[in-house]
C-alpha cells in the first residue's frame, strides 16, 4: 500500500466516530436507519422509490444525504490535509505502509 491510498484509509478509519454522529442527527435511531436501508435494498426499487418518494420525502432521501456527507468529509479532509509532508509519517507509524 503506497503512502496515498494509506492517507486514504486513515482518513476513512479516524471519521468513524464522525460517521455515527451524523447518523445520529439524520435518522435518530438504528431502526430508522435499517429502514432507509431496507427501502433502497428492495428488489423493485425503482418502483419502491419512487412511491416512497411522493409519500416520504424526508424519509427516502436520509441514506443518499448521510453518504454523501460522509464521502464529503473524507474529500475536504483530504484536500485540507493530503498535501502536507504529514502524510507519509502517519502511514508508516500506524503500520499501514
Amino acid at each position: 500500500m503506497n503512502a496515498h491510498s494509506a492517507h486514504w484509509f486513515i482518513l476513512v478509519l479516524v471519521n468513524i466516530p464522525v460517521y455515527l454522529a451524523i447518523g445520529k442527527l439524520i435518522f435518530k435511531d438504528w431502526g430508522s436507519f435499517l429502514e432507509s436501508v431496507r427501502l433502497w435494498c428492495s428488489a423493485d426499487w425503482w418502483h419502491s422509490l419512487g412511491k416512497q418518494w411522493r409519500e416520504d420525502r424526508k424519509g427516502t432521501s436520509e441514506l443518499p444525504l448521510f453518504i454523501l456527507l460522509c464521502v464529503l468529509l473524507v474529500v475536504v479532509e483530504h484536500l485540507m490535509f493530503g498535501k502536507t509532508a504529514v502524510v507519509k509519517p502517519a502511514a508508516q507509524l500506524t503500520g499501514v505502509l
